[in-house]
Order: structure tokens, then C-alpha cells, then sequence
């Protein structure tokens, strides 16, 4: 059984935009909850109900996996999100769609795009390259 510390509700929270990302997401969630039974993801259309919660449920999970995938950093809440998981200390994930697909950007280019106050602690996370490809998937999770 996989455990949560006080006022956690969330193993992850998966952070993401939903143009590029949301579809990928629903895959890594879905992956993880077949391979690890117990597993409790937040993403946003299976548990949100308030948008204004976004930072509440941040709080709530024990790790933070961003989705860095082309808009992410223009997506307001997905500052948010990244913001709020910086501000409380979550630990972060970073998961990149690889920029050769059409919805992925390189590793500079999300560098560059990264709000400075971020960019220090947002880039020393573990980074997972992600590919749409099922056997690459399973890999990288």
C-alpha cells in the first residue's frame, strides 16, 4: 500500500496544459493506477470541481509532475500550479514530450519559457522524457 503523509489526499498532481498535455496525462494516469493499484493522481477532469482550488489541491499531494509540453508556460494556471508547488515545496517531476513530436518542446526552449523565479528549482527536478509511442511509455513511468 502506497502511503500519504498528514493532509495529503494525492500521491501526484499532475500539472499540465490542456491543449498539449491533457491526453498524455490521462494516459500516464491511467498507466500508473494499472501498475501501481492504490495510486491516488490528481488530474483536473477526473478531480476538479473548483478552479479556484487548484493551489488547495497542489497542497494535497505528495509530488508534483509537470507536463512540459508546448503553452505550458503561458497557461495561467499552470503558473499557478508550478508556482504554488514551488512556494510549498513539493517535490516536482518534470516529464517533457519530446520536441520531436508536434505538441513537445526542446529542453532549452522550456528553459527559456520557465518565469525566472522558477526556473532555479523547477530545472533541478528529475527529468522523464515522454513519447507517444506505448512500449517508450511504459519506460519512461
Amino acid at each position: 500500500m502506497l502511503l500519504l503523509g498528514p493532509g495529503e489526499r494525492y500521491h501526484l498532481f499532475l500539472s499540465h496544459v490542456w491543449s498539449t498535455g491533457q491526453d498524455q496525462c490521462a494516459v500516464i494516469k491511467r498507466q500508473l493506477q494499472l501498475h501501481l493499484p492504490g495510486i491516488k493522481v490528481f488530474l483536473d477532469v477526473d478531480d476538479l470541481r473548483d478552479i479556484g482550488a487548484l493551489e488547495e489541491h497542489v497542497e494535497e499531494s505528495m509530488a508534483v509532475v509537470v507536463f512540459l509540453s508546448r503553452g505550458y508556460f503561458a497557461s495561467r494556471n499552470c503558473m499557478r500550479e508550478l508556482s504554488h508547488a514551488v512556494l510549498k515545496r513539493n517535490q516536482l517531476i518534470l516529464v517533457r514530450e519530446n520536441e520531436l513530436h508536434h505538441r513537445g518542446m526542446s529542453l532549452e526552449a522550456a528553459k527559456q519559457q520557465c518565469p525566472k523565479q522558477l526556473r532555479t528549482r523547477g530545472f533541478k527536478a528529475p527529468m522523464v522524457d515522454w513519447h507517444r509511442i506505448r512500449d517508450f511509455q511504459r519506460i519512461s513511468l
